[in-house]
Parts: C-alpha cells; sequence; structure tokens
C-alpha cells in the first residue's frame, strides 16, 4: 500500500513540473498596470450614488440580518440554559417533585485492606511503553489515594507510606501502601 502511494505522489510530483515548465507567464506591462492602477484609484474616489430602491433593497438586508442575529442569539441561550443543569448535575427528579437523596449502598466486594501488591495507576496503560522504572518510597496525602485506584487504609491518617513505579518519563505506572515503612 505504501509503494502505491510513494508511486502516486512520485507521478503526481511529475506532472506539477511538467505543468510549471509548460505554463507561459507574460512579462510585467507598465502601461496595464497604471490602467489598472488608475482604475482602482477613480471607483474609490467616486462618490456613491444612493437610490431610493437600493437603500430600500439595504434596508431590507439588515432586517434580514437581525432575524438571523436574533435567531442565533435565541438559540444560545436555550442551549446554555439547557446545558448548564447538566454540567452542575442537577436534573430534578423525573416525575417533576422533589428528590429525596437517599444513601448509596456499600458494595460489598469492595476492599478495605490497603492492597499488598501494585496497582496500575489509572490511564498507566495510555502511556507510552515503558523501558526503565525506579522504585520511589514517599509520604503522600491519603485524599490522594483513590486518584490513583488505591483504597485509602481504615485509619484516620493524613499521610501515608506509597511505593511507586515511575517509567523513564516520570509519570507513575504503578503503586502500592506501605503497611510497616
Amino acid at each position: 500500500m505504501e509503494r502505491d502511494d510513494i508511486t502516486t505522489e512520485r507521478d503526481l510530483a511529475d506532472a506539477l513540473r511538467r505543468l510549471n515548465a509548460a505554463a507561459v507567464v507574460p512579462p510585467a506591462d507598465p502601461a496595464r498596470e497604471a490602467a489598472l492602477m488608475a482604475a482602482f484609484d477613480g471607483a474609490h474616489l467616486k462618490p456613491v450614488v444612493r437610490s431610493p430602491v437600493r437603500l430600500a433593497s439595504v434596508a431590507q438586508g439588515r432586517r434580514d440580518y437581525w432575524h438571523l442575529t436574533a435567531f442565533a442569539a435565541a438559540a444560545t441561550i436555550l442551549i446554555a440554559v439547557g446545558i448548564a443543569p447538566a454540567l452542575t448535575g442537577r436534573q430534578g427528579h423525573p416525575s417533576g417533585g422533589t428528590a429525596t437523596h437517599r444513601p448509596v449502598p456499600a458494595v460489598p466486594d469492595v476492599r478495605l485492606e490497603p492492597p499488598s501488591e501494585f496497582v496500575i495507576v489509572p490511564g498507566a496503560a495510555a502511556l507510552p511503553a515503558m523501558e526503565s522504572g525506579t522504585l520511589v518510597r514517599m509520604e503522600v496525602p491519603a485524599a490522594l489515594l483513590p486518584s490513583y485506584g488505591v483504597t485509602p487504609p481504615a485509619g484516620r491518617a493524613a499521610n501515608v507510606t506509597a511505593d511507586f513505579i515511575v517509567a523513564q518519563d516520570g509519570l507513575p505506572r504503578a503503586v502500592r501502601l506501605v503497611t510497616n515503612p
């Protein structure tokens, strides 16, 4: 397939070179250039005569323009009003009444113990292949652990010790909590 593309590109380049060689470009004529510039100057300096018919058509065109502007503004407002609840997460109750908030039931298979093995950091699979890595142990805020795909430990510790595998690009690829630092 690539060979066909290369052949096609070469054929196209050859055709364009032949077309360039065959094109005849007349030399610049100072008299024609002067006449053209005089015509432009004359059209620019000539006063515009406004006839009543022309003014009426211009006014009609402006009215059409304002109708389109009003339609565009209405559409923008409608979109903004429709999107705002979706962005804030307030769609309301389907029946039109008020929604009641109930606690979300706990998922029974949630692991509350910190993992002893490495967990792949979310999004790491989409990163380039890891050529080399470094094991880095550091203290991190417990509130940051869910963003790394790890459930925080049951205690109320503000910081926890974690091991990160950091790739050659400086981005973490896996993490595990250290239970006994």
